[in-house]
């Protein structure tokens, strides 16, 4: 999987599960989509963040190090 196509995937998936959460309390769509878009935000940047880590933990050389 491309490394930029795995963070967007894991963070869309937080995203739809915060999202499909906070619709079971009845709330307003528009509050459900916009915890919704920010638990993605949220879930990409981790996700980036534990590969980060993991490639320092490996010492897997990235493009930049080169």
């Amino acid at each position: 999987m491309k490394k930029y196509v795995k963070p967007i995937l894991e963070g869309l998936a937080v995203g739809i599960v915060f999202a499909s959460i906070t619709m079971l309390f009845q709330i307003p769509y528009y509050m459900s989509a916009i915890i919704g878009v920010l638990a993605m935000i949220g879930g990409i940047r981790n996700s980036i963040k534990m590969d980060a880590e993991k490639r320092a933990k490996k010492h897997i050389p990235t493009e930049d190090d080169n």
